[in-house]
């Protein structure tokens, strides 16, 4: 009497040899591919963050002052965006403190949280003694509102809020 099972084996046998050449071939090919991924970024990334670190030192040593400076003047800054039509939105600066009123140019600009190429800025026309307007096409969605006053080369002024904006309306995140 035949066994079914017997007639019907006609493929190889699973041996331990066969196991072991199987795992060595698996974890070969993985240590070869992680390998040469890592030749490619040894390669590629000197391991250098900042090209000069002692002027990116200097440099938020001084935006530390500035900010000390800014604190100093307690000057009151409010912002509104208003969508003025689908894209388009009006960015209105005002100044509510009664500090000195000098010549600033200000400078609203937009960065998008995970795209720089979609960042846009706009220079504000003034609109009165503290207060400034300016148009700009912006899209819907997260923004990182930052807000500039200078005097020449000098920034007296700082902010950086997170805005929702909506065609429907615009909010801000505090």
């Amino acid at each position: 009497m035949t066994n079914a099972a017997d007639s019907a084996d006609t493929g190889r046998k699973l041996t331990g040899r066969m196991v072991l050449i199987i795992l060595l071939a698996f974890f070969g090919t993985v240590i070869a591919v992680n390998m040469t991924l890592l030749r490619f970024a040894i390669s590629t990334f000197s391991g250098i963050g900042e090209k000069n670190a002692y002027m990116a030192g200097v440099s938020h040593d001084r935006q530390l002052a500035a900010a000390r400076a800014q604190d100093q003047r307690a000057w009151t800054v409010d912002a509104k965006l208003q969508r003025v039509g689908a894209g388009r939105t009006l960015v209105s600066v005002q100044r509510m403190d009664a500090g000195a009123q000098a010549e600033f140019a200000v400078l609203a600009r937009f960065e998008h949280p995970s795209d720089g190429r979609q960042d846009r800025e706009a220079a504000l026309e003034q609109a009165g003694p503290l207060a400034w307007r300016g148009v700009l096409d912006l899209p819907a969605g997260a923004w990182d509102l930052t807000i500039e006053m200078r005097a020449g080369d000098a920034v007296l002024f700082r902010s950086r809020n997170r805005v929702q904006v909506d065609d429907r309306k615009i909010e801000q995140q505090r």
